[in-house]
């Protein structure tokens, strides 16, 4: 018969171990979890998101060891939820930068035919009409068979007589000057 002395009975799965330091931090968690929960909505200010975070921030005390010589779990768990929640808030409005205006509204109603837009696209029209008659007329030209004609800048070098380079300073000083008409977008 083998007696074995360091035998230590397996832990209960329903609670961790008294000494554990992870089973304090847990208990802890759970008795303040509405205050982190608080944290988290200042900051996110969403409820929903901060739900999220406090589930993001029990699976991180979970998965990664606690450090042993814990002063105080009350304000650990306080600062990774907080830091979870302004990783969460700059990741919202990196995203919000990157991506508005990229998906149009599709509820949005299309006004093509109504009287304000046919009355806004005649006005630019006319706007850009009168720009194009106050630009040189080599300018003009290029403009005209670059963006309506749609030929080559090689191909209006040939006609007008000059360097396709000439061209591109051309359209580049044409844009220039519409732009600062207000016409060019």
């Amino acid at each position: 018969m083998t007696v074995i002395d360091d035998y230590t009975p397996p832990a209960r799965a329903d609670r961790p171990p008294a000494h554990d330091a992870s089973g304090t931090v847990f208990r802890t968690f759970i008795a303040q979890r509405r205050s982190l929960l608080n944290v988290a909505t200042r900051i996110l200010g969403c409820q929903c998101q901060a739900e999220d975070v406090l589930h993001d921030a029990f699976l991180k005390l979970c998965q990664d060891p606690c450090p042993e010589a814990l002063r105080c779990e009350a304000s650990y768990i306080s600062r990774v939820v907080r830091n979870l929640a302004l990783d969460s808030y700059r990741r919202q409005q990196l995203e919000k930068r990157l991506f508005i205006g990229d998906v149009p509204e599709q509820d949005a109603p299309l006004d093509t035919n109504s009287p304000d837009s046919i009355a806004m696209a005649q006005e630019q029209a006319t706007c850009l009409r009168d720009a194009m008659r106050r630009l040189p007329s080599r300018t003009r030209d290029a403009v005209v068979q670059y963006y309506y004609e749609d030929q080559t800048q090689k191909r209006i070098a040939e006609r007008l007589g000059i360097s396709a380079t000439m061209v591109n300073f051309i359209l580049q000083d044409a844009r220039s000057a519409l732009s600062a008409m207000n016409i060019a977008r």
